[in-house]
């Protein structure tokens, strides 16, 4: 907690350090183990921070537009059938909040 009562945001931080010295694909791996652990039972720190970290990432890669090519790979990994099950679950999530943020791809 900072001194402010507020949780303290390592995780958010130092995604935010090393936003811009990543490349997308780095981002979107980070992007991907947040929503693991947001969707998870365990994680290293609170919640909170992975959850800002996750809104940080989103929010770049969006921006860039890096999502949107993202979603074209991701479904066609997956319409591949060459994902290994961690990979499958991790990609089919990302599918699932991408649909929710963009209701009219989610049957694209």
């Amino acid at each position: 907690m900072t001194e402010t009562g507020e949780p303290e945001l390592t995780v958010y931080h130092r995604h935010l350090a090393q936003l811009l010295k990543r490349d997308a694909g780095e981002n979107f791996r980070a992007l991907l183990v947040h929503a693991r652990h947001i969707t998870g039972t365990s994680y290293e720190t609170n919640l909170y921070d992975h959850q800002q970290a996750f809104r940080l990432l989103w929010r770049h890669l969006e921006h860039s537009g890096h999502l949107r090519s993202a979603h074209r790979e991701v479904r066609a990994r997956l319409a591949s059938g060459h994902a290994a099950p961690d990979e499958r679950a991790d990609l089919e999530l990302f599918l699932t909040v991408y649909g929710q943020v963009h209701p009219s791809t989610a049957g694209a």
